[in-house]
């Protein structure tokens, strides 16, 4: 897509055991280890255990930020809630940027109206990339792929993120709905596991 970069064949999400507040030393491991490994890419949102996540990825982005593409998420539909959504997970993930900065488990179109409302949090991404606190924007979603379609025609979005599985096909088809979609339009489609 248009970030330009080169993701591997896995990469590292922050859920499970690093959303967690009670394993600590297990979750360094596991971000130490992804890395070893070749990772380049993590994944996280604020959310993913009330900052937890954003807080075991930020002691090892301390010592290794240079290797990774790092990515979080806003859930706040505002400007004001995202802004300040970013400025706690800049501060837990220990970085002064983003690579990537996306718009939360996008469900409907009441969440798209509510993004690109005036005061909608589709101002922070632009304010944030716009200051250099994030590099690139994203989409994601996991629940309806017509929705995700409509946001990435009405917005130019770097990436997508997607849910994809063996049973994708049969029920709300990302592969069909969307991917045809997002392909034309040039955003990076990260994929992950579905519901």
């Amino acid at each position: 897509g248009r970030t330009g970069h080169k993701v591997r064949l896995f990469s590292l999400g922050g859920q499970a055991t690093l959303e967690q507040d009670d394993t600590r030393e297990q979750s360094l491991a596991i971000i130490h280890r992804a890395i070893d490994l070749g990772v380049n890419y993590i994944d996280t949102a604020r959310r993913y255990g009330d900052g937890v996540s954003e807080t075991w990825i930020g002691h090892v982005m301390k010592e290794r930020r240079k290797e990774v593409f790092l990515a979080s998420k806003t859930r706040d539909r505002s400007f004001d809630g995202s802004m300040r959504s970013l400025e706690a997970s800049l501060k837990a993930l220990q970085t002064d940027h983003l690579d990537l900065w996306q718009h939360h488990n996008v469900m409907t179109d009441d969440d798209l109206a509510r993004i690109f409302a005036d005061d909608g949090a589709i101002r922070a991404l632009e304010r944030a990339r716009e200051q250099k606190l994030v590099r690139f924007v994203g989409i994601t979603g996991h629940y309806d792929p017509h929705v995700l379609r409509r946001g990435i025609e009405r917005y130019p979005f770097d990436t997508v993120l997607v849910a994809l599985n063996a049973a994708d096909r049969h029920r709300a088809s990302f592969i069909e709905h969307l991917l045809p979609a997002a392909g034309g339009k040039g955003p990076g489609i990260i994929g992950m596991e579905g519901p």
